[in-house]
């Protein structure tokens, strides 16, 4: 789909990090954080249809699933798919925000290895991945209202994310601290691929306050 998206002050955004709601709450002050939990997503896209929004939007960094992405590509979705179910998303923004469109995958998961980014791109040729678009895409569709999802590439395709990336993420969105700590403190060796993906997120987040900035003029 490639209608026009609606004014801002109509839109409720989900986001996973407290970094992510930061910059979306440039946009509208309609804005929740999940903490990267699928389920909550959900929750919190039907709170915001029921506070009134007209139109739900996923918002935030993703990985990469087509190999020709690098940290703070943008993306915007034309639909959203799952290996059971596909999703329509508004793609009008795109030359906007200079954006890729195409699809995107919703996880339940964090897809972190090279070799599961293949597979998926290989069987769906979904462009990016991440674990909310899914959800909140699956809950506007319900209620017969637009989606539109924007994300900015962190983790390219062929990067592996290190194993204190993929520990949950506090309820409001920020690392626990500790358990990084721990996990660093247990498996030394991750370090380098650890501040790799902290430049790439820093990538990512960049683009979107870039976005951000085009869309809110």
């Amino acid at each position: 789909m490639t209608a026009k998206c609606p004014p801002f002050d109509e839109i409720g955004i989900v986001v996973g990090l407290a970094s992510e709601a930061k910059l979306a709450r440039r946009l509208t002050a309609h804005v929740l954080c999940s903490g990267g939990r699928p389920e909550v997503a959900a929750r919190q896209a039907l709170e915001l249809i029921n506070s009134g929004v007209t139109t739900l939007m996923s918002f935030g960094i993703a990985g990469a699933l087509s190999p020709g992405l690098r940290p703070g590509s943008r993306v915007i979705a034309t639909e959203i798919i799952t290996d059971f179910e596909a999703y329509p998303a508004l793609a009008g923004s795109a030359n906007i925000v200079k954006s890729h469109s195409g699809a995107i995958y919703g996880a339940w998961t964090i897809v972190a290895s090279p070799g599961e980014k293949a597979a998926i791109f290989a069987r769906t040729g979904a462009l990016a991945v991440d674990m909310e678009s899914a959800a909140i895409a699956k809950v506007a569709m319900e209620h017969n209202i637009p989606f539109v999802a924007l994300r900015a590439i962190a983790d390219p395709a062929g990067h592996g994310l290190p194993p204190a990336a993929l520990l949950p993420l506090s309820p409001s969105g920020r690392p626990r601290l500790l358990a990084v700590l721990w996990s660093v403190l247990s498996n030394p060796g991750q370090i380098p691929a650890l501040i790799r993906t902290a430049r790439q997120t820093g990538a990512a987040l960049k683009s979107l306050r870039r976005a951000t900035h085009r869309l809110a003029r």
